[in-house]
């Protein structure tokens, strides 16, 4: 029944793995996959047909690489909510009635959940920030800087733009992004996909320039154009002369963390007023592994990366389920990016 349930559990409000695809590894280190600093396509040379070839020089692999942390989330079921379950069990006319499969299996999907939210705040906040997240205890109920995550991104790959793209009457938000992607072609890059959170797409999408390249002739003469929504901006931008035919992919994503005191905040871990012009939609792996353990007292279920327990207590009395994942999201494209701060101002 654990298993049923972890399996039936619904994985789809979740985007890190879209983005950062789950890659199971051998051993709980992490490491990026991409030879990041290759130029693609150097062309050949002429030479004379006695003459030596001139040797190209090999690209440098530049690597990122840790250990995997630990991530783990429980729920207890008391002994009076025990009770309750139990009245439940005898009222219930089918055993599999839906009300009881769910009071018992809620603690299961809020694991599972979770572990998911942990990633996916992991991915997001690291990606958004370029290569750079510090754990605390505003946004982790556990000291744990030991696993504080940077890439060491150099300034090249670090731009912000000529205008705020916040002021919707003088953003020039076409300007900036062909700026941004000839320096990006410069740096041996190929952009096509810039992605951005939900509040940094509104002001795209209410910026003057963005409404009027959105909207027909007519619209425009009429002064009736309209806020445009991600289709239509999306197409005006493939429309746009040195715009590399960049596409907007928008982080819509909101994760509540409790902390140690029980205070809850929610929020999106893409950080607002930022941008990141990436060659792949892929930008990383969620790269895991399974730590193999064998008990008669604990059921274990397992779905790829999430690993969910259930084991009871005598006293006092109570059900422990836990979710857990030795896994992590890894920006593999670290080096392949522009991260872009869209607000003017330059990274500190």
């Amino acid at each position: 029944m654990v298993q049923a349930r972890l399996n039936t559990a619904d994985a789809k409000p979740f985007t890190y793995g879209t983005y950062f695809p789950v890659k199971k590894i051998n051993g709980f280190n992490w490491k990026t996959l991409t030879n990041q600093l290759t130029k693609a396509h150097v062309a050949a040379d002429i030479h004379a047909d006695n003459g030596t070839i001139v040797r190209k020089k090999r690209p440098i692999f530049e690597s990122a690489y840790g250990d995997i942390p630990y991530i783990a989330i429980s729920r207890e079921m008391t002994r009076s909510e025990m009770k309750d379950y139990q009245t439940a069990a005898a009222l219930a006319q089918d055993p599999a009635a839906t009300e009881l499969v769910n009071f018992w299996g809620a603690d299961i999907d809020f694991c599972f959940d979770g572990v998911n939210s942990e990633l996916e705040y992991i991915a997001w906040a690291l990606a958004s920030n370029a290569g750079k997240l510090a754990f605390t205890t505003s946004n982790n109920a556990t000291f744990a800087n030991q696993f504080d995550l940077d890439y060491e991104v150099g300034s090249d790959l670090k731009k912000y733009t000529g205008t705020n793209w916040g002021t919707a009457a003088t953003a020039d938000i076409i300007g900036d992004l062909a700026t941004l992607i000839k320096a990006g072609k410069a740096l041996g890059l190929n952009p096509k996909f810039a992605f951005v959170n939900l509040d940094t797409f509104y002001k795209i999408a209410s910026a003057d320039q963005i409404i009027k390249a959105c909207a027909s002739y007519m619209q425009n003469a009429l002064q009736m154009a309209q806020t445009p929504d991600l289709n239509q901006i999306n197409q005006a931008l493939a429309k746009q002369a040195w715009l590399n035919g960049v596409q907007l992919r928008v982080i819509d994503q909101s994760i509540t963390r409790e902390l140690a005191d029980g205070t809850q905040t929610s929020g999106n871990p893409f950080a607002t007023d930022r941008l990141i012009l990436s060659e792949s939609e892929k930008l990383g792996t969620t790269q895991y592994d399974v730590l193999q353990e064998s008990s008669d007292v604990i059921l274990k279920a397992q779905r790829a990366h999430i690993g969910v327990k259930k084991y009871g207590t005598v006293e006092p009395k109570g059900e422990i389920t836990i979710g857990e994942a030795d896994a992590l999201p890894v920006l593999d494209t670290a080096y392949r990016n522009l991260y872009v701060k869209t607000d003017g101002n330059a990274w500190s």
